[in-house]
């Protein structure tokens, strides 16, 4: 797939991505030193030797001592986050914004569930491995960095020199008079017994975990069958108004009339081109909505990466949008 040249002009005229990336890679050293900062000052209140792990029946099964136990939630609030960083430095630009939120918000999570297990316990008392005084705010707080990093980091197309783009002239279209008023719906899901594995798959540990002593993972299984139902379906409609992929209250893809260069088919390999299902960023930019691999109507966009959406009748949404973009002139 190609991506029209004036993306790299606006890539390299927009910072916001990499500055809300920077940002993101200091999420967890910060909160880092406020971490151990916290330790240092309820040092005298813990144990001699703190709960690091916790067993099924969430009791705690292994200790170390607070030193070894405040380098490892050290390591791995600063650290383990900068994956989503190096993979952002290496991504086209507008993928940093959606990477550095996710940075963002792991580094939270991380930060609190860490040392908020860590300063909390006191001695004579059963360790909790995330206390409910740090589940939520740590979950809120998390949200928050996520979504804002998202947002700053969101790569402005280049402003359109407003005339209209013609479509390539071999482009499929309609055979219908300019007066005609044209639209299309499809819907783009993974299988149902896709989506059922996966649940059972991914819910079902977590399940039997919480039930044998860990309630609070209940929170985290009801996030991914959220996740798992927003990503796994989505209705895709072409009017008036460009194309919009959409699940319930978000909006995965949106291509605004003036900004759609062309309306293609092509086939797609979701793992091989974005590594999963679902809403994903390739390595060029390209955007996906990808449930299953096969035929997919690819938009190429004026000044910005393609967008993929695996739907059938493809052919037949391709037509359409291309027949609304040539009526711009």
């Amino acid at each position: 797939m190609t991506t029209p040249a004036a993306t790299s002009a606006s890539a390299g005229a927009d910072r916001r991505p990499t500055h809300a990336l920077v940002a993101s890679a200091l999420v967890g050293p910060v909160l880092t030193v406020a971490g151990l900062l916290l330790t240092y000052a309820v040092r005298d209140r813990l144990p001699e030797r703190v709960a690091v792990h916790w067993g099924t029946s969430g009791r705690p099964d292994r200790f170390a001592s607070l030193t070894e136990a405040a380098v490892t939630a050290s390591v791995m609030t600063a650290l383990l986050p900068l994956v989503f960083v190096v993979i952002g430095a290496a991504w086209h630009p507008s993928a940093r914004g959606p990477l550095a939120g996710f940075g963002g918000a792991v580094a939270v999570f991380l930060g609190g569930l860490l040392f908020g297990s860590l300063t909390s316990q006191r001695p004579g008392e059963v360790a909790q491995a995330f206390p409910v005084s740090w589940l939520l705010p740590t979950l809120v707080l998390a949200a928050v960095v996520g979504v804002g990093l998202w947002r700053w980091g969101r790569l402005r197309p280049p402003a359109l020199d407003g005339t209209p783009r013609p479509v390539p002239a071999g482009a499929v279209r309609l055979d219908v008079p300019d007066t005609t008023r044209v639209a299309w719906t499809g819907h783009a899901a993974l299988p149902d017994v896709g989506i059922l594995l996966v649940v059972l798959l991914a819910v079902t540990p977590l399940l039997v975990v919480a039930v044998l002593g860990m309630p609070w993972l209940l929170l985290l299984a009801v996030g991914i069958v959220a996740l798992l139902v927003l990503t796994g379906s989505a209705r895709v409609v072409v009017d008036a108004e460009g194309l919009r992929v959409t699940s319930l209250f978000l909006t995965w893809s949106r291509v605004p009339l003036d900004r759609v260069a062309e309306a293609r088919t092509g086939t797609v390999s979701p793992l091989r081109e974005f590594g999963g299902y679902g809403w994903r960023i390739g390595k060029d930019g390209t955007r996906g909505f990808v449930t299953r691999s096969g035929e997919a109507l690819v938009v190429e966009r004026i000044g910005e990466p393609p967008v993929v959406v695996t739907v059938d009748d493809a052919a037949e949404a391709a037509a359409v949008l291309n027949t609304l973009a040539s009526r711009r002139a």
